[in-house]
């Protein structure tokens, strides 16, 4: 099959098979793991991005994959002023110029937009849940641009998401006119650092890997049950990485006014392969205060890794990629006294840690295998198109 990939990619996955350094694009690291595995199973995929290093398309072939990029202005200018268009008409000309079998967009914007605008079959993936996303950010620009989902999701030709939850959310709440398929996000356990066997500790390091400062992700619950939870483990470390997170940011900021910065490296943005080794190698505990998620990488990435995880029990997806609790630990961010609790009782429970440890690993095994993902994708577009 001739797949054709549109939406936010890290080419990372894909140097090898370029034979060429690529021009930098919007990135998300798990779609290029995706376009991989369908490389590997058999498939010729072209792939669809944008970039604002290039100033027209730029076309690269090298076998059965071919990196086709178009411009992109910069963000801050262009998100709210025409919804995209000029981006998504060279999407959708570059899919008309090059065609594929069908074309499977990512998140429901922009790129599923450009696919619909395309005339080729739209196989549209959501990652999030878009209007409960907008509503717990709550900023003009959120709702403005997520409103492009509502378009999106009745143009596309068919739909799936990446949980049950999303996918209950598509339908109930942005009517989407048909069957919604779930396929979750997948892990390829064999590519990611592995965690050292859990072991007696009085300095548990815990990790955080959010994506900005702000109400959704959560932030500030993390650094209020941390503080609690010192109380009782004074040799605690928290570990923060992710945009916003870094020295003199938002998140540290806030911390000294707060008086919460005991114990805690703020780290920030980290490239992908340098962050999950840092997180195997000294994490004792990931926790994730985030109060909506739709399939986590970050919690896949952790249970693979062998990370015992603490995370919100009512946050959208969590608690089903958790296993209802047995893969990790569910808890309500918002009680930092239930928040710390359970990082102070994980922190020393070295047996408990271990269990976790298994149950996450065997939990992505089972569940998120990235092959079976990439084939349950393809098996999707054969019956459906």
């Amino acid at each position: 099959m001739h797949i054709g990939f549109a939406g936010p990619i890290s080419l990372a996955p894909l140097r090898d098979r370029l034979g060429c350094e690529p021009p930098a694009t919007y990135s998300f690291p798990y779609t290029g793991q995706l376009v991989r595995a369908w490389l590997e199973q058999g498939h010729r995929v072209t792939v669809y991005a944008v970039s604002q290093e290039v100033t027209g398309r730029w076309v690269h072939e090298a076998g059965p994959l071919t990196l086709v990029l178009v411009p992109t202005r910069s963000r801050a200018r262009h998100y709210l002023r025409d919804f995209f268009r000029v981006e998504r008409e060279a999407l959708s000309s570059a899919m008309r110029d090059r065609p594929a079998d069908v074309v499977s967009a990512h998140w429901t914007y922009e790129f599923a937009l450009a696919a619909a605008q395309s005339g080729l079959p739209a196989f549209v993936t959501a990652h999030d849940a878009p209007l409960r996303c907008a509503w717990e950010e709550g900023t003009a620009f959120r709702w403005l641009r997520n409103s492009l989902a509502l378009p999106a999701v009745h143009r596309a030709s068919a739909l799936s998401a990446v949980s049950p939850y999303t996918a209950r959310h598509l339908q109930r709440v942005l009517r989407a006119p048909g069957p919604v398929q779930v396929i979750p996000n997948g892990i390829e356990p064999a590519g990611l650092p592995s965690a050292p066997s859990p072991a007696p500790t009085d300095a548990p390091a815990f990790a955080t890997v959010l994506n900005g400062w702000g109400p959704l992700k959560n932030g500030k619950a993390a650094l209020r049950a941390f503080g609690r939870a010192r109380a009782q483990l004074p040799g605690a470390r928290l570990l923060m990485f992710g945009d916003g997170f870094g020295p003199g940011g938002a998140a540290e900021a806030w911390s000294r006014s707060q008086g919460l910065t005991a114990g805690v490296e703020f780290i920030g943005s980290t490239d992908h392969g340098p962050l999950l080794a840092r997180v195997a190698a000294e994490a004792t505990v990931l926790i994730h205060p985030s109060r909506l998620e739709a399939c986590p990488m970050v919690l896949l990435e952790a249970m693979a890794m062998g990370v015992p995880v603490i995370a919100g029990r009512h946050s959208g997806a969590v608690p089903w990629v958790l296993g209802d609790g047995e893969a990790g630990v569910l808890v309500d961010p918002e009680s930092r006294e239930e928040f710390a609790s359970a990082m102070v009782t994980l922190g020393q429970d070295t047996a408990r840690r271990a269990r976790l440890a298994a149950a996450g690993r065997d939990r992505v095994r089972r569940h998120f295998d990235l092959g079976t993902v990439a084939a349950a994708y393809t098996r999707w577009f054969e019956t459906a198109a």
